[in-house]
């Protein structure tokens, strides 16, 4: 268990039907300050956010693949538009995936995140981030004495966060 550590400040508006969140996180080990801000989009669902010198503005869409044969796919539609502020060119990009939902392998592990509230009204809390793995059953039958056995191992657990968050 070697958590990275990191300290979240962020301060979140409303305006005009959206939603405006600025940011800063401190990671402790590397002493290092990433600032952040990004701007939902409530009436089409977007996202924009300022990224070095681009104003970047995201959208994407899941598509089921439906039922019967496919019926475990999905496809992502992903735009993204960029503008970069000092020369004003413009991009964008507009993709597919199509991806398929596959069981989750309990033996390699599945992350978990959760933040716990330090405060009653939710301004302080804490971000733990994990990751479980259980291991692989051993099942065994004894002809001999008609007995069945049943045998586990160690449960793996990694956290790999640990962050503190101020929100207002």
């Amino acid at each position: 268990m070697q958590p990275s550590s990191t300290v979240k400040i962020s301060k979140t508006f409303f305006p005009l039907q959206t939603k405006l969140k600025i940011g800063a996180d401190f990671n402790s080990h590397l002493g290092v300050w990433q600032f952040n801000t990004s701007w939902e989009d409530r009436i089409i669902g977007g996202r924009l956010i300022v990224a070095g010198r681009e104003l970047q503005y995201y959208k994407t869409w899941m598509l089921n693949g439906g039922q019967g044969l496919m019926g475990d796919l999905v496809t992502r539609l992903c735009l993204r538009a960029a503008v970069d502020i000092d020369t004003m060119k413009a991009h964008a990009r507009f993709g597919f995936r199509t991806e398929r939902f596959m069981p989750i392998h309990i033996s390699e592990g599945f992350n978990w995140a959760r933040k716990f509230p330090l405060d009653p009204n939710g301004n302080l809390s804490v971000e733990l981030k994990a990751n479980f793995a259980f291991p692989e059953p051993e099942i065994e039958f004894s002809t001999e004495n008609h007995k069945s056995f049943v045998g586990m191992g160690d449960i793996e657990m990694n956290i790999e966060e640990l962050n503190f968050c101020l929100e207002y």
